[in-house]
């Protein structure tokens, strides 16, 4: 039986999963202290206003990481709920 690509206990060390989830899905993800939120907007526009809560990480540096961001190397534990909206 091959795992549920869309339960969120699931973390792969081979190959980094993104999928959409719901605003349910994510309060309660960070409610529990499972998810954080993750503004991928330009600095600038997350100092004007940002979700409560959520941290900037601007697409320029995921862009320059080559996508290569791991939950574990920005919050140990927690699933990286990127936003840019």
């Amino acid at each position: 039986m091959s795992p549920d690509p869309k339960d969120p206990d699931l973390v792969s060390t081979e190959l980094p999963a993104v999928r959409r989830i719901s605003v349910a899905e994510t309060q309660a993800l960070v409610a529990a202290g499972r998810g954080v939120l993750v503004d991928t907007r330009d600095r600038r526009l997350y100092d004007n206003a940002h979700a409560a809560g959520a941290i900037s990480f601007p697409l320029s540096e995921i862009g320059a990481a080559q996508g290569d961001v791991r939950a574990d190397s920005v919050l140990p534990g927690r699933l990286l709920i990127l936003y840019c909206a």
